[in-house]
Parts: C-alpha cells; sequence; structure tokens
C-alpha cells in the first residue's frame, strides 16, 4: 500500500480540500526558468507532423536532488525487445489534433491510464499550461517526430497533484504514480547525465529507480533505451542541449512557499501523510479533477530573464535517419543513392533495390564502397530469388561503374531490411516500383515516420493551370512508373496507418526538373570545394564520381537528363523544396491522379523551387 506525503504548492485549491481538508505542507521547486514567447517560434513541423511525444524531467528529491527523466517501459512484439522510451505516438491530424495536443493525449493515456474525453480534456489543460514553459523554449523535431521536453512541476501543478506527493519533488510523486496500461507495464527514473551517456553509447542506462507496473521480476540494474532514440541520430542527441540546460538550473524555492506562521515547518520530517491512497484513487482524483468546471486556471510560472537567451543560442544540425529503395533503371538512381550516402544531415541505415539482381546488388555494393560507406544493410526483393534475372546494366553510364560481388554489406531480403530499420523517427525515399514497402508492409511492426516517394501525379483541379507543364495541361490522371509497377502495394502503402506521413514527389513536377549544363557546373564547383576540405571524405567522392558519370553523359546527350528521384531525395531533405498540397490519390484504369482532401495528410508536389532543390543536394 503505497503512503503519500502531502504536501502543498502554493494555496489549496478546490480539489485539494476536498481530499485533504486542511492539511498542508509549502515546499516547492520552481519550473526552470527557459519560457517562450508563444508558438511563433515553433519549427514548422512543430504544427504539421504526425508524430509526437513528452519527455519528463525533473530534479529528484529522493536521489539528492539529481536532474532526471522518466521512462516508460513495455515489450514490442514486433521485436521482441523491452526497451524504454518517453511517452508518444501518433496524432489523429484526420480529426485536427495538433501534435501538442497528441503528445500530451498520448502521454495521460500511456501514463496515467486515461481515455477517450477524459484524456483529451486533460491534455488541453496540460498544452495550456506547459505551451510557455517548455524545456528548451520550445518543441524539438526529430525526423517526423515532435518532441516536447516538460518540466515534472508543470504537469503537476497543470493537474493539481502535489498533495499525492511522495516527497518534496513532482519527477518523484509521477514516478508513483504511473498506472498500468497496454502500453506501460514499468516506469524508470534516470538521472539526465545517465540517460545522454547511454544515447551516446550502446542505449544501456543505469536508471535511478524503477516501478515494475505488472509485477513482474525483471532486471533493473541495467535498463535499454528504445534503438531510436539513441546513437548521433537518435532522438536524444536532438534534445541533448536543452537536457543538460535544465540540469544546470540551481533548484529555486518560490517566494509563495516561504515559511508562513500558521504553516508547520518546511521538513521532510513534518510532512503529514495521506494513509491508505492507491494508485487507483489517485486516477480517480485525476479524473474528478479534469472534469471539473474549466474556471479552474493552471498555475503557470513567471517568465525567466533567460528565455531570450536561450533562444539565442543555435544548435548544430543533426543526422536524420533514412532509407532508400532503389531500382537502376536510369542514371538519376545512381545520383540519388550517391547524394544520399555521403550527405551530411543524412544517417543512411540501408538501401534496398528491386528487383534485386546479382549484378545491380553489386553495382551498388561497389559505389557505397568507393564513398567509404559499408556500415548500412543491403537489401534485395526476395533475395536470392531473383539473383539470376536479367537486368540491363550494359548502358554507357552504367559500364562507367564497377561492381563488387563479394564483400560488405552482405545482401539480405529487402523486407526484413525495412522491417528492422524503419521506424517512427526515420524517413523512406522510394525510387522503384513499391515490391519491397509492399512486402514490408504485411509484417507485424512495421512502423515509419515518414515516406517520400517518387510517383504519382496531380493534375487539373489540384495544379493551378499557371504551374502545369504544357505536356499535363488538363490532365486529371496520368500513367507514372513506380506507383503503376505495383499497384495495390501503392494503394497500401497510401492507406496505411503505420506511415505517419506521406509525400509524393510527382511526375507533374519531376518532368521540369533537367540535369542541364549549368546544374554540371555547379557540382563541379561543389566537388572541387569538398575536395578543399576532406579531400578522402565521402561527400568529395561522391560529388566526384557524379561530376565524371555526367560528364560523359552530357557529351552524349547534351539536351540533359531529368531528374525524378533527386527532387524526390530534396523534399526528404527540405520539404519546402516542393510546394505541396494535401490530397487523395486514386487509381483510374492504370493510370493515378489525385484530388484536394484537406486532412488526409497525404501530400503532393504541384510546383519546385529550383534555388531551393539545388542547395539542399549540394549544401
Amino acid at each position: 500500500m503505497a503512503m503519500f506525503q502531502l504536501l502543498c504548492w502554493g494555496a489549496a485549491s478546490t480539489l485539494e480540500s476536498e481530499i485533504l481538508g486542511d492539511h498542508t505542507t509549502c515546499l516547492r521547486q520552481s519550473v526552470p526558468p527557459m519560457v517562450a514567447e508563444g508558438k511563433r517560434h515553433w519549427p514548422k513541423g512543430a504544427h504539421t507532423l504526425g508524430n509526437a511525444g513528452v519527455t519528463l524531467v525533473g530534479h529528484s528529491a529522493e536521489h539528492g536532488n539529481v536532474p532526471a527523466a522518466l521512462l516508460g517501459g513495455r515489450f514490442y512484439t514486433g521485436k521482441r525487445k523491452y526497451w524504454y522510451t518517453d511517452f508518444g505516438g501518433g496524432v489523429d491530424r484526420k480529426r485536427g489534433e495538433t501534435p501538442q495536443q497528441g503528445a500530451f493525449r498520448e502521454f495521460v493515456e500511456e501514463f496515467f491510464g486515461l481515455d477517450g474525453a477524459e484524456a483529451k480534456t486533460a491534455a488541453s489543460k496540460l498544452c495550456e499550461a506547459t505551451t510557455k514553459v517548455l524545456v528548451g523554449a520550445r518543441p524539438f523535431v526529430h525526423g517526423a517526430y515532435v518532441m516536447f521536453v516538460v518540466a515534472a512541476e508543470a504537469v503537476v501543478e497543470a493537474l493539481q497533484l502535489s498533495k499525492f506527493a511522495t516527497c518534496t519533488s513532482a519527477i518523484d510523486l509521477l514516478l508513483d504514480s504511473a498506472k498500468r496500461n497496454s502500453e506501460l507495464s514499468s516506469i524508470a527514473l534516470v538521472s539526465i547525465e545517465e540517460m545522454l551517456r547511454g544515447a551516446l553509447n550502446d542505449g544501456w542506462v543505469r536508471p535511478l529507480s524503477v516501478r515494475q507496473l505488472d509485477g513482474e521480476s525483471r532486471n533493473s540494474d541495467e535498463i535499454e533505451l528504445r534503438p531510436l532514440m539513441v546513437g548521433t541520430s537518435g532522438s536524444i542527441l536532438t534534445v541533448r542541449d536543452a537536457l543538460e540546460r535544465f540540469a544546470d538550473e540551481p533548484i529555486q524555492l518560490q517566494p509563495s512557499c516561504a515559511p508562513q506562521p500558521d504553516l508547520l515547518p518546511i521538513t521532510n520530517a513534518c510532512c503529514q501523510q495521506v494513509d491508505a491512497m492507491r494508485l487507483e484513487e489517485f486516477k480517480m482524483a485525476i479524473t474528478r479533477y479534469i472534469r471539473m468546471a474549466p474556471s479552474l486556471e493552471p498555475i503557470v510560472p513567471t517568465p525567466s530573464k533567460l528565455a531570450s537567451q536561450v533562444r539565442a543560442q543555435s544548435r548544430s544540425q543533426q543526422s536524420v535517419p533514412y532509407v532508400f529503395d532503389m531500382e537502376t533503371g536510369d542514371p538519376d538512381d545512381v545520383l540519388t543513392l550517391l547524394f544520399l550516402c555521403s550527405h551530411p544531415a543524412v544517417e543512411l541505415r540501408a538501401v534496398t533495390i528491386t528487383p534485386g539482381s546479382e549484378e545491380q546488388v553489386a553495382l551498388v555494393r561497389w559505389l557505397l564502397e568507393q564513398v567509404g560507406v559499408t556500415h548500412l544493410r543491403l537489401g534485395a526483393q526476395d533475395w536470392p530469388t531473383n539473383a539470376k534475372k536479367t537486368v540491363n546494366l550494359s548502358t554507357s553510364f552504367y559500364k562507367g561503374f564497377g561492381r563488387s560481388h563479394a564483400s560488405e554489406p552482405r545482401c539480405e531480403r529487402a523486407d526484413k531490411v525495412l522491417l528492422e530499420c524503419c521506424d517512427e523517427g526515420a524517413t523512406l525515399v522510394t525510387g522503384a516500383a513499391l515490391h519491397n514497402l509492399g512486402a514490408a508492409l504485411k509484417m507485424d511492426g512495421f512502423r515509419l515516420g515518414r515516406w517520400v516517394a517518387q510517383g504519382g501525379f496531380a493534375g487539373e483541379g489540384v495544379v493551378p493551370g499557371g504551374k502545369q507543364m504544357d505536356k499535363f495541361q488538363g490532365k486529371v490522371t496520368c500513367p507514372t512508373w513506380n506507383f503503376g509497377g505495383n499497384i495495390p502495394a501503392a494503394q497500401a502503402a497510401l492507406a496505411t496507418e503505420a506511415i505517419a506521413r506521406k509525400i509524393c514527389v510527382s511526375k507533374n513536377v519531376c518532368h521540369s526538373v533537367v540535369y542541364d549544363e549549368q546544374w554540371h557546373e555547379a557540382l563541379g564547383a561543389a566537388a572541387q570545394a569538398e575536395t578543399r576540405k576532406e579531400p578522402r571524405g565521402s561527400r568529395a567522392l561522391a560529388f566526384g564520381l557524379m561530376h565524371k558519370a555526367m560528364e560523359e553523359y552530357l557529351r552524349r546527350k547534351p539536351g540533359g537528363k531529368k531528374l525524378h528521384d533527386p527532387l524526390a531525395l530534396a523534399v526528404a531533405l527540405d520539404e519546402s523544396v516542393c510546394e505541396l498540397a494535401e490530397v487523395q490519390l486514386f487509381c483510374q484504369k492504370g493510370q493515378w491522379g489525385s484530388r484536394l482532401c484537406p486532412g488526409s495528410d497525404v501530400w503532393i508536389s504541384v510546383d519546385y523551387d529550383a534555388i531551393k532543390f539545388q542547395a539542399a543536394l549540394l549544401r
């Protein structure tokens, strides 16, 4: 039976009086003075992305006021692993939910076991109370995931839950208050220093404390972080600066918590205890509070003078995990691979190939070897079923590259590679018929944060007349190679809820993007600059390979080469490269089209910015 010490954070509220009467002891920590002026400074993705979560931090009085974070643990059936992570998930964009609302709804569902209207009401209160007191002064965007770092004090104050405190800090209260449910079977308190150490190493950390909510016996000496949180491209590193600044902030007593003549002395020994308060009663109290009149205003701490300094501090760019699904139909497949595997903002986890012949695999492996990128996974469709399949790689362009038949990375089944390398924080760029993605979608546990596809068509009714190419004027549908190559797979990918965000870079725009002499000169200049900076760096080597190959290509075909897949990659790197419209795609007699459909969270290109396109790939 849990014994809860009474901790009053200011004057008792109506709910506090109802439950506790006049027992009050006032001691509290301030919410860290890192305050935003509002949402206008938030990154664009914080308003639009389809996945979001909450990271809870605080100073644990039970552990010497060490700065710490709360992480939820559960068994991931698809991966057969028990991992700890933050509290978040999908945003219900179709019902108008914002990433902030979705993050806090997921939090109260996972943490307190609330659901339905109660969860939404609690989330609304938390959004209102925390907008101006987010740690780091704003949300952070990690790939397709929005991260809200929140002080535990802000949650306790917003829901007026301090009367259930087991000690003198909110983070310890929340540790004692987590409720078992289908998405949470344990809760861990980990020091921020230890969490950052583990995230930069192998993902294993030593927690300060662990509660097993389901009664199971697990080894808690060390726990494992969810892989998408770990490494230089992990989500924890995205918020590293904010966490470190939080940890450096001194613990402050609020003026309202100074001792009063009619209150007990501020010591742990004199804290009053509320006996027989089980966790179920705690949940019921939360529910009663949520149902109370909306006139109850959350407590919002006074903004700190440090807010402007925090906003002014720049952050280093973090690499984002990518997977590339490709074919070898024409030169822009190779260009896309080389741009992608050498880009400084990209952590390329895997490359998968369609149909996956032995020679295709050998070509891709050779290209990766030339730029020193051999640590990733390599997959081929139904490998090794198609190993002996004939694929034409005898054109002059492909003859300019070597083949590597027996070295790393070894080849695997593409669907298995996609299952294990894609997650809520990853972006998948597809430049081929969707055989591999279609197969992966049939596997239990497949999840993807963002899919950027070269495919689809936007025409009349979606693209304004002034932006339609002459060849597509008045067209509503059009054949498209990649989506037409496996129509059921394309339809499944567009319809699935396993993919959070979907962007189609369509042929109505791709056909206006051409690699010509001007582009060739820009690539040459970029290759020279990269060579001066780091002669054996992957960027210099990749640009050099591309420039040499395209020099020969333009000599034979001075009209240039349309760039389909590189435009899709550029949009993945910077979505503002293309003007996007929210649509519903459809297939009619083998041809693809789209119609405007606000709320679908499926986007398609209607125009592009040539300068941004080039900058995204050559920066």
